[in-house]
């Protein structure tokens, strides 16, 4: 996606946002070289082996964050993404030209 290389429709890609969901216990580390955010693990409900990978580099920029054995959640409907450990929980918004979306 080249949005973030032209004048981005904020509103638009807000609406994609929303529309991705990952529910992941997260086991496998991203590639290091990879801008994108492509987290393997078991899902949250079903147990069964899954990737989560985003379109665009929102969920990427926090891959310093994950360890083993931490958990992913964005649901589907919001622009909130949430990392949970043992003992905190992350959570960052989707922002676009400064601007926090809800």
């Amino acid at each position: 996606m080249l949005a973030s290389c032209l004048n981005s429709d904020c509103e638009l890609l807000s609406k994609e946002a929303r529309n991705r969901e990952c529910l992941l216990i997260f086991e496998v580390l991203p590639s290091l070289y990879s801008y994108k955010l492509d987290a393997k693990g078991k899902h949250l409900i079903t147990k069964e082996d899954c990737v989560c990978s985003d379109a665009d580099r929102w969920w990427g920029q926090y891959k310093d964050y994950l360890e083993k054995g931490d958990t992913i959640i964005k649901r589907k409907g919001e622009l909130v993404f949430y990392i949970h450990k043992k003992d905190t929980i992350l959570q960052f918004n989707w922002e676009c030209k400064g601007k926090i979306y809800k």
